[in-house]
């Protein structure tokens, strides 16, 4: 991971306050949760002092461009990966840095700055985010929005070690679905730049400028138009992988047995990149079977790591729940829920991952499991991600989150579809994939070809309902690897056949083949029904734990910003046979507003057991 600050003073010719400056030094070994030993830092400053860029990075010497870049008086830092090295230097000469980097290809943000100017910038999907604020007398960017307050704060107190100051209207879509529906932060006044967009400072001044997302085509009348644009599609997923061609490791990559690992296993094979796999479960699990299926027929290798279980089998063994909590809040920076698996700090490994997160980018975005697309429904739907959960929240949460609602509500009534399309990669890409790929980059080197900027560009060129339709991606996955087409997918059928107008009622009658005499998932061993997840049937100690750090004397008197007496009756009548959900969303709010970020080092807790219905 590389961890950028860029500070300028808003009255030209004045030096940064020197404190500012110090607590940045300071502060990064709480905003960058790495061993400190592992850390490489660089600077760059003004010829008058008054601007800034302070870099660190815990990759090994050689991986990548330099932590601060320079060509023709400008210097710049890079977070994420170029898919052409070479790129930088067109990045670091570009006259309009936001439109040179939605045009470059590779996952990535940039910050740029010389003697007359500083600017950011960020790819369509913000996978790498840049935050930002301003006080009375600097502005402040960055790629650690904790790092962006504290100096912020710093600066406008003079204050050697600064207290955090909470944005706790904010807070409210943490508490209710555990990422944010919004560009806001935990942090009071710093906020998350938008996809596509570059933030310019010069003689003090700010400006914020959007790129509109690409427009898509029709969908295509012939066949000829169809394999036109799949071959596309199929083009820009190879160029996003050409510089894995000469990784002197195989590409490790998470196979599972849906659609989007299958993708990346078979542009990895189509490409001639070495690669593994492997696949989490036990033995018998749909994914593990169909996994290794794929390997089989692509002929790579595969394993399969099952969780860490007791010595008999019998139960997980799984971390103290203030322990996820705090790798969560650490890594993530209070931007997603201790729910999800958030590993702790390890040294980097360089080896480049893949898994298939953010694929429904290809499959339209959040169209990819919406049932019904009439005006009502797709509104429904928005009134659902803006409002799940609201009920255990005060007055005040509830209409900061209706406000946030409203210009989606509004662009839904316009266009639904698209709407539902955008939605998904404005906030469930660019800042729950964003705060998940933190954790991921600063232990190793994930590659995400769905999240190429041109990738991207190129997905929603193509019409979103046809890409619904995954009839998109089945078909550059038969292009890249046609010996897949006779392996199921899990869960349910290719859409593209169960949907097709043609489709006769003996067709709807028998059971679900994936075509072609393709078994259905639900006749490979382990198949059937929902699969058994721990977090949402806690042992009653977890359950314990989890409840006294939401209703506890301590908890409860921190979340009254946005969980009120009427919620705690609410969710306590509920818990813990449902609603786990929420109950982990508060828990780790509770855990970050009791001080998460004063260490770096996680509580030295014992991990617990749960006792688990899945045989070993």
């Amino acid at each position: 991971m590389r961890v950028h600050l860029a500070v300028t003073a808003k009255r030209p010719g004045t030096p940064l306050p020197p404190t500012a400056l110090a607590v940045a030094r300071e502060a990064i070994t709480r905003a960058f949760p790495v061993p400190a030993a592992t850390v490489t830092a660089r600077e760059w400053h003004s010829a008058t002092g008054g601007t800034a860029l302070l870099s660190w990075s815990n990759e090994p010497e050689g991986h990548g461009p330099p932590i601060i870049c320079s060509a023709g008086g400008r210097v710049a830092g890079l977070t994420g990966h170029l898919a052409e090295p070479a790129e930088v230097d067109r990045l670091l000469g570009a006259p309009r840095l936001g439109a040179a980097v939605i045009r470059t290809g590779g996952c990535f943000s940039i910050f740029r700055a010389d003697e007359e100017e500083l600017s950011a910038a960020t790819g369509f999907t913000r996978v790498c985010p840049v935050f930002h604020t301003e006080t009375s007398d600097v502005h402040v960017v960055g790629s650690r929005a904790l790092l962006v307050h504290l100096v912020a704060r710093a600066a406008e107190t003079a204050s050697s070690r600064p207290g955090i100051v909470w944005d706790l209207p904010a807070l409210q879509s943490m508490a209710r679905i555990g990422y944010f529906l919004s560009d806001e932060t935990p942090f009071d006044r710093v906020g998350a730049l938008p996809p596509a967009a570059e933030i310019r400072i010069a003689a003090g001044r700010r400006t914020v400028t959007v790129a509109p997302l690409p427009e898509a085509r029709p969908k295509p009348a012939s066949k000829r138009e169809k394999r036109a644009q799949v071959a596309e599609l199929a083009d820009a997923l190879l160029t996003a992988v050409r510089p894995l061609r000469d990784t002197p490791e195989p590409v490790r990559l998470s196979l599972t047995g849906g659609r989007d690992s299958r993708l990346l296993a078979a542009l990895l094979h189509s490409a001639g990149i070495p690669f593994t796999t492997a696949t989490s479960g036990h033995d018998g699990h749909p994914d593990v079977v169909i996994a290794r299926r794929v390997a089989a027929a692509l002929g790579v290798e595969h394993r399969a790591a099952e969780p860490k279980r007791s010595e008999d089998g019998a139960d997980l063994i799984v971390p103290h729940p203030l322990v996820r909590s705090h790798n969560a809040l650490a890594a993530c920076e209070g931007m997603i829920s201790a729910y999800e698996n958030v590993p702790g700090a390890v040294r980097f490994d360089p080896t480049p991952r893949m898994s298939g997160h953010g694929g429904e980018i290809l499959r339209g975005g959040f169209l990819y499991n919406q049932a019904e697309l009439g005006p009502g429904a797709v509104l429904r739907r928005v009134d659902t991600l803006f409002g799940k959960n609201a009920d255990l929240l005060t007055r005040e949460a509830k209409e900061h989150g209706r406000a946030l609602a409203a210009p989606w509500q509004d662009r839904c009534r316009a266009d639904g579809v698209r709407a539902l399309d955008h939605l998904y990669l404005t906030y469930r890409v660019g800042r729950w994939h964003a705060a998940s790929r933190a954790s991921l980059l600063r232990t190793g080197n994930p590659v995400p070809p769905f999240l190429d900027n041109l990738v991207v560009r190129t997905a929603l060129g193509i019409d979103p309902l046809w890409r619904r339709s995954e009839e998109v991606v089945h078909d550059v996955i038969t292009a890249f690897a046609p010996q897949l087409r006779g392996v199921p997918v899990e869960g349910s059928p290719w859409r593209f056949e169960t949907e097709r107008p043609d489709r006769t009622l003996m067709d709807r009658l028998r059971p679900r083949w994936r075509g072609l005499g393709r078994p259905a998932v639900g006749d490979l061993p382990g198949a059937g029904g929902k699969p058994w997840n721990w977090r949402l049937s806690p042992p009653p100690e977890l359950a314990d734990l989890l409840w006294a750090g939401i209703a506890g004397p301590d908890a409860a008197g921190e979340l009254a910003c946005v969980f009120d007496e009427t919620g705690t009756a609410t969710l306590s009548a509920a818990f813990p046979r449902r609603r786990m959900d929420a109950a982990w969303n508060l828990y780790t709010v509770s855990t970050m507003l009791t001080g998460a970020f004063s260490t770096a080092t996680p509580p030295s807790l014992p991990p617990l057991r749960v006792p688990s219905p899945v045989p070993r």
